[in-house]
């Protein structure tokens, strides 16, 4: 089931107009069912498949926190991780290993033909499957209790609105939220639905229409170097509306039932080098990625290169946590590296970038979204510079960009502003309720009428 379906729709209202009519308890039961239902509506046993991830980690949490000596609490660790990993390795990346593996072995002779291997990947798996492990490590670490209550740790694995991509959330975040009994307030039900039609706006509206003209770009097979340089603006657009839009919607719907979840993404387009661009894009993964692989590594404890080490690994890592397929490994190893250069001039330098910054920044970002978005980025190498191209077309086809992405842009100035200190001005009106509802109404308008007349499922959805 997806967001922008009619009966992902009709499932949200109909348990909202139930939810706040029960206790806890009852609220608890009614969005975990609503939850699988809106899991394995396409696919059934996909049910099986979170539900199996729950009782393990459900019981692995129970035993740690259970376990007297340390050695019985790590192996129940371990094995919580590890299948947890391990599914996941299977559905993601088997395939990815047997081709490359057929390949080899094909060019050195010892096979006749190439084998490719599609394995089905069940949707939002690398989401849940970071998230339990989270939630052992904790309790591991003494940062959060294992809970008792099974119907509230399946809730807070299976909370159907972020489920499929996100945010992350800890157990201290959300699963404390779940245990507590909501309160009905017209606030939060009034940023629910801005949040909503904000993040549908994003996502029919900006995403789709800019995915038309990245697609087509991407799909050319010797494009002009100007084009590519479009593509890759284009589809920067496209994927921070997309994602961000689903984002949106997530913590809209969650607001409708008293819940918050996290912020994934902070002006990302804003920031000034890599580093604070990764503070700011998909935060959550960043910071799962810096609490359980890059700080337990040895983070920026150790020596220099092994720090550098360190980066290189978990952005890698990163890379691949977004797909089977070389790009997303290169496309990790080169953020990694853009980052470590970045430690390296601010460490030898009291220069603090700013405007210069933010440019360079601007552009290191859409030349790693080239890199993602291509299946053969080799192709920047040998685009043919000479081809003829009508200057006419690409005006029209960048300011089509330029226009669809001028509301990011907006908003996100008016989120710096609002958060600026000894600033002349305040923006704090837009806050308000009743003004709120009158920008959902042009915001709905504007879904009706320039909303893409071709959709697709949100990019996340497939990682």
């Amino acid at each position: 089931m997806i967001f922008q379906s009619y009966e992902y729709i009709s499932l949200l209202i109909f348990t909202v107009m139930i939810f706040w009519f029960l206790s806890r308890k009852l609220q608890n039961i009614i969005l975990l069912t609503a939850s699988y239902l809106f899991y394995g509506y396409l696919n059934p046993w996909l049910i099986f498949l979170l539900s199996g991830y729950t009782l393990v980690n459900y019981f692995a949490a129970l035993k740690i926190q259970k376990a007297i000596n340390q050695k019985k609490k790590k192996s129940f660790l371990m094995l919580a991780i590890f299948s947890g990993l391990f599914v996941l390795v299977v559905f993601k990346y088997f395939g990815f290993f047997i081709e490359n593996i057929t390949n080899l072995l094909a060019n050195f002779g010892f096979l006749n033909s190439k084998i490719a291997l599609q394995i089905f990947l069940p949707v939002g798996i690398s989401f849940y499957t970071f998230q339990t492990i989270s939630y052992v490590f904790d309790v591991y670490k003494g940062k959060t209790k294992a809970r008792n209550n099974l119907i509230d740790v399946a809730l807070f694995i299976g909370f159907f609105p972020q489920l499929i991509a996100g945010p992350i959330e800890r157990a201290n975040s959300l699963l404390s939220q779940i245990e507590t009994k909501k309160r009905f307030k017209i606030q939060d039900f009034n940023d629910g639905i801005f949040l909503i039609i904000w993040g549908f706006f994003k996502k029919l509206v900006i995403a789709d229409n800019v995915a038309i003209i990245s697609d087509k770009i991407f799909l050319l097979e010797d494009p002009h170097f100007s084009l590519l340089i479009l593509g890759s603006l284009a589809f920067g657009v496209q994927i921070f509306a997309d994602f961000s839009g689903y984002t949106d919607i997530a913590r809209g719907c969650a607001k409708l039932f008293g819940i918050n979840l996290s912020s994934n993404f902070n002006n990302p387009y804003f920031s000034r080098s890599m580093i604070e661009f990764w503070r700011r894009w998909h935060i959550t993964l960043s910071i799962w990625f810096r609490d359980y692989v890059y700080i337990p590594l040895g983070g920026s404890r150790r020596s220099n290169v092994r720090t550098y080490l360190n980066i290189i690994l978990t952005f890698i890592l990163t890379g691949l946590w977004h797909g089977a397929a070389w790009n997303f490994v290169f496309w990790g190893l080169y953020n990694g590296i853009i980052v470590i250069i970045t430690r390296i001039y601010l460490r030898n330098t009291n220069f603090r970038i700013n405007t210069l910054g933010f440019i360079l920044t601007f552009c290191f970002i859409h030349i790693g979204w080239f890199i993602f978005r291509s299946e053969n980025f080799y192709s920047i190498f040998s685009s043919s510079s000479d081809m003829n191209i009508h200057f006419e077309n690409f005006i029209y086809l960048f300011m089509q960009v330029l226009i669809f992405s001028l509301p990011l842009y907006v908003y996100g100035a008016y989120q710096v502003i609002r958060n600026k200190k000894n600033i002349l001005f305040r923006l704090d009106f837009l806050e308000n309720m009743y003004l709120k509802s009158v920008i959902v109404m042009f915001l709905y308008l504007g879904i009706l009428i320039l909303r893409s007349n071709s959709t697709s499922d949100f990019i996340y959805f497939k990682f």
